[in-house]
Formats: C-alpha cells, structure tokens, sequence
C-alpha cells in the first residue's frame, strides 16, 4: 500500500534530498511525496488530496508557519498526521506542536534513517485510523438501516394488529375464530416488542436515549408489570412471588426503561424455568434518608429476580449480556431467543446509572439450577406524596389466548394415515393438529423425549417435528426413528425456522425425508404430506403386487425394505414349518407383537398372519412351476394336509394347484 506524503519546507534542497534518499521506495511505489514550500500552499494541497497519509513540516517558515498550519490540518483533514521537522533548540515550538496534535518530531539536520522508521510509525496509525473509521461508519450506516428497516416493519403490523383488535371486539365472532385471532394479536404483539427491543438498541448506540423520570409508586408498578406475566407462569406451574420493601412509595423513575428491564428478566425467567418458583424482590438499601428541608433525595434500590430454571453455565456468563449472543448448550438450544434482551437490560441499567450482575446457581444453592440477576438502580425519593395513578406500564405487554375449541373430526378409519405432530409451541402446534384433524389421524407431543415415546406406541405413517425443542431436538429424534428396524419405515419432515442451507442439509443426513421453512405455506403442508403417503401407498402397491403376482424372482432378492427382507428371510428358513406365528415371528425379531403387527401392517397393509399366507402361497406358486406336484407343494410350503393346501390356494388364485401348474 503506497504512503502519500507531505513535505512542507521553505529550504530548496530538501526535496532533491529526499528524492535521493527515498528513491527506491518511490519507485517500488511505496511512497510518493508531495512538496510544499509554506503553509498555505500546504493547505491548497491538503484540500485537493484528501488521501494525504503523513505531512512533514518544517516549523520556521515565511507566510503560514508550521505550527498555524497544524492548528487548521485536523479541521481539513482530521485522519493525516504531522511528523514536525525541526532544530534541535526549537524545543519550546516542539512543545507547542505536540499540544496541538502533532504525532512526532525529527530533528534537524536530519537522519534519514530514523526519519525512515518514524514516516513507517505514523503511516501505520493512520492506516489503522482509516480503517476504524471506516468500520464505524460501515456500523453507523448499518445502525441506521436497522432502525429504519425496523421502523418501516411497524407500519404493516400496525396494519395487522389494529383489524385484528376490532374484530376481536365484534360480539358475534365464533368462538374458533376468537381462538385464531387471538393468537395473531399475541405474536404480532411479540413481534413488536422484537422490533421495540432493536429501535432501543440503536437508541442506545447512537446515544439518543433520554432519561424520563416521572413521580409514581414504584412498588405498585413493578408488582403490575409481575402480574402480567402470572397467566403464563401458572400454566408451566410455576409459583410465581412479589415481595416490596420500600422505606417510601413516592419515587421519582423512569418507568418506561424500568418496564423494559423487567419484561426481559420476567420473560427469560418464565421461558427457561420448567417447574418451581420465580421470585421477583425490591428493596430500597437504607443508605440515605430525605435531607431535613428537601423535597427529595436519592436512593439505591436492589432489584432481584431469581429462578429455579436451567441455569448458566460459568464459562457463559460474561458474555451472556453481549448484544447477540446466545448461550448453545443441549439445555438451552430449545428456546427461542434473539440474544437481545439481556444486552438491552444490561445498558438499559447503566444508561440509568446502576449496575447488573448475576448469579448461576444463586448465592446459598450451590446444590440447585437456577439464576438470579441482581439489579442497583438509583432514584428518586420524593417527600411529597404522588398520584399513583400517573406511572403505569404503557403497553399491554401479553394478550391471553382464550382456550382452543375442538372442533370433532369426522369419523375415521384405522387405514386413515396417522401423523405425529412433535412441536413444543402449543399454540403452533395446536394449530397444526386443527389444520391436518379433517383429513389424518393425528397425535401429538411437546418434544423429541416425547414424540420418541409415541412414535414406538403408535407407529405413525409420517412425524412432522420442529428442530429445536427441549429434551430431545428434530434431528436427535429423526436419527432415532431411522435408526432402529421398527421404525426406520416412518416418513420424517422437519418443520423449523433454521433456513440455512447447512440446516437443511444437517436434517436430510439425519435421514430426514422433506424438510419445510418457517414461516409455512398450509398447501405446501399438505402436499408434502400428501406426497409422502402416496410414496408409502406405492410402496404398499408394490410389495402387495409381489405376494400376489408371483413370478420366478425370490423375495429376498427384490424386496427394498431391512424390515421386510428380515421377515420373508424368517419365514424362507422355516417355511416347511405348519406352526408358524406371529407370536414366534415377533420373538425371534426381538420385538412385540403390537410392534410386529403395526410394523407389517404399516409397510404392507396387511396382518403378519396374512403374509405368511401370502408368502407360503406365492412360494406354493413358484414350486408348481417348477414341476413339483400339489401333495409335495403342500408339505414343502408348511401346509399339514394338501387338502387344506388345494382349498387355501384356490381361494386365493381362482385355480387348483393343477390347473394353476399347467398355465
């Protein structure tokens, strides 16, 4: 990279000098310099070429001296530095020079080979400038674009939310319809809180935050904001608690930072704690009191929000209030999240000048899971007393969803393809099991542990699983179905928000056999599912046109499915044997009966009684064939008496063994 430079000096001799001294970096192309003889004709060129990277300045000169043209470069060009070259008893102008920015000085006569380091020096700092310059703004811009894109997302989900609010208003809405409405209103409300969430960060990093305090009775409005998030802690079970020890309820604060700060504690504590207790706590610390006179003095207030949820681990913690970051464990990759909240929280607290820590396990529990956050906050004490009505939570942070209405399917069938739905959203996967019930059999779980237990009870034709969920994920899940014989013929789509190609292509080596994008298209749905039926139908067709149609090619020899070659390889082995059934079957293939009949029916729809008929049969069939008689057929293919071998097969062929040989 070449270095463009300055010299600005009113001795004639300088400029061949330097070209004598610096001629093979200036024709490696290195450094190309650039010759001024005073301080104005600097400045001209400094205004022309703004890539100028070092200037080196003599400080005695006619017209503009050296130490006013430093004084005017920083406002010109604030990246380029100044090397001033200089006698050696000019010390109090070096001095002068430094204090207005100068970056280094040489002294004169020169030595070019330390002038030669030092032009390398500042050539350095300035290319290292540029580039932090240059990252700021590409962040500054992208800053800009994030709050504008954001804000230009609120238009269209003010345009959701607003109908969806006056028709939940409408008196004569169906009760399903109130239920599906309802859920539209609480996720768009999420995704504004989303879209809140990132205004405020670049807020923050533009530092366009302001502090708004306003009197009110903050234990009342911490103890709304709790209440908000009851509904939600009681249907995981969770006990949730509220304890005030204020020495006043008349305190001067900002409650829409406050707000912000306990919807992301309240929330992560809810989200990521499967049973016990939440336990919010506010406690002013008695450290100051009002002055005798005064209307108001400051306090500290502790904030505490603890939990007996998952925890976090010790290496995470540091970088858990990191804009963006999101602890990956097993534990915690089920749960959704942005990794936004907890860095909001974090310089929402310090904008308001307190301090944050936490705790994983809380303090005293060392044997338990759990977190706790621990919050200083100051405010404001009044003496005067406030309207508690002034201070409130500005927005209606959760809508609750009315119970879903079953709506009855119609009648069906066992032959009715069954799906398993595996989703730990309850309210997407009730939606799920709502949109498939008129059409499939369905059943459904919360997550992989779950829909694993289910999959070996019912055998499903198809499981439709998220990826990420607690306990076991999507592709845990799918590489257990495809790995065991009893189940590897069930048909897996994943259904997940991970879109990247590199996910896609995780879940296809886990032996999935579709894998669908959220957000989702319901036709699409339905079509994959339809089509991957219809595959498992073809392949029904095909093994049961096998059995029935036979011709000169074994079984063994053409049969795709492990499943089924395991069975018809059994049967070959013992199949001069009358006695042969399906509790036998099942016992050599180490698995239930249950489990061997909905196997067997699943891949062929038929009982595994029945194709071991069919099997004999078609076996029956190939012997004729090959010349052997009806009574030595009978016996060869397991049948006690060639009587009942003659009536069996005839029923099944519309031909006597005879008439079936002579074809």
């Amino acid at each position: 990279m070449k270095t463009k430079i300055l010299l600005v000096d009113d001795e004639p001799d300088l400029e061949a000098l330097f070209q004598q001294h610096f001629r093979r970096r200036i024709q490696a192309n290195q450094y190309e310099f650039i010759y001024a003889h005073d301080g104005m004709q600097a400045l001209a060129i400094i205004r022309e070429q703004p890539d100028i990277d070092v200037v080196l300045s003599d400080i005695n000169m006619p017209g503009m001296d050296g130490l006013t043209l430093l004084a005017k470069l920083l406002e010109v060009n604030p990246v380029a530095r100044t090397v001033m070259v200089t006698a050696y008893d000019d010390m109090s102008n070096i001095r002068t020079a430094m204090n207005r920015g100068a970056f280094d000085f040489v002294c004169k006569p020169i030595d070019f080979g330390d002038l030669a380091i030092t032009i390398e020096k500042t050539a350095e700092y300035v290319r290292q400038l540029r580039e932090s310059m240059e990252l700021r703004a590409i962040d500054e811009m992208k800053m800009r674009f994030f709050a504008n894109i954001t804000h230009e997302f609120r238009t269209p989900l003010s345009l959701i939310v607003a109908p969806v609010d006056k028709l939940l208003t409408a008196n004569d809405l169906p009760t399903p319809y109130l239920h599906s409405l309802s859920i539209v209103r609480q996720n768009a409300q999420h995704m504004l809180q989303l879209i809140n969430q990132l205004l405020d960060i670049a807020k923050l990093e533009a530092g366009a935050m302001t502090i708004v305090n306003k009197p009110g009775d903050l234990g009342g409005f911490v103890s709304q904001i709790v209440e908000v998030f009851r509904p939600s802690a009681e249907i995981k079970n969770i006990d949730l608690t509220y304890r005030a020890d204020l020495l006043s309820s008349n305190y001067l604060f900002d409650a829409d930072k406050w707000e912000k700060i306990l919807y992301n504690l309240l929330s992560n504590a809810v989200k990521f704690t499967e049973t016990g207790c939440v336990a919010i706590n506010l406690t002013e610390i008695p450290d100051s009191l009002p002055a005798v006179g005064s209307a108001q003095s400051e306090a500290l207030i502790r904030l505490t929000v603890r939990d007996t949820g998952i925890g976090i681990a010790a290496d995470k913690r540091e970088r858990i209030f990191n804009r963006f970051y999101q602890v990956d464990s097993a534990r915690t990759r089920a749960y959704e999240g942005t990794g936004i909240g907890l860095a909001l929280v974090k310089e929402l607290t310090e904008r308001l000048g307190g301090t944050i820590t936490v705790e994983s396990p809380p303090a005293g529990e060392i044997d338990t899971s759990g977190t706790c956050f621990n919050l200083i906050l100051p405010v404001q004490v009044l003496v005067a007393p406030v309207d508690r009505s002034l201070v409130a939570p500005k927005r209606i942070i959760l809508t609750p969803v009315p119970d879903s209405v079953v709506v009855p399917s119609p009648p069906q069938s066992d032959e009715t393809p069954l799906i398993l739905v595996v989703e730990d959203n309850h309210q997407l996967r009730e939606f799920i099991i709502a949109e498939l019930t008129p059409t499939y059999r369905v059943r459904s779980a919360a997550n992989g542990e779950e829909g694993w237990d289910l999959v070996q009870q019912e055998l499903p034709d198809v499981v439709i699983s998220d990826v990420m969920m607690q306990e076991m994920d999507g592709y845990d899940l799918t590489k257990q179905i495809k790995s065991h014989p009893e189940t590897d013929h069930i048909a897996v789509i994943l259904l997940t928000a991970k879109s990247e190609h590199d996910d896609v292509i995780a879940g296809l080596r886990y032996g999935a056999d579709d894998y669908i994008i959220k957000p989702f298209n319901l036709d699409e749905v339905h079509l994959r599912l339809s089509n991957l039926i219809n595959r498992q139908q073809k392949l029904r067709d095909q093994y049961s046109r096998q059995l029935t149609q036979p011709d000169d090619s074994s079984l063994l020899d053409t049969v795709q499915n492990p499943f089924l070659r395991q069975v018809y390889t059994l049967i070959e082995r013992h199949l001069d044997q009358s006695a042969l059934t399906v509790e036998w079957m099942a016992e050599e293939l180490s698995i239930s009966r249950k489990t061997l009949y909905r196997k067997v029916h699943t891949l062929t729809h038929l009982a595994p009684n029945e194709l071991i008929r069919q099997y004999r049969l078609r076996k029956a069939a190939q012997l004729l064939r090959a010349g052997h008689n009806a009574s030595e057929t009978a016996y060869m293919v397991g049948f006690e008496t060639p009587s009942h071998f003659t009536s069996v097969f005839k029923e099944f062929y519309k031909k006597t063994p005879s008439e079936f040989a002579l074809k």
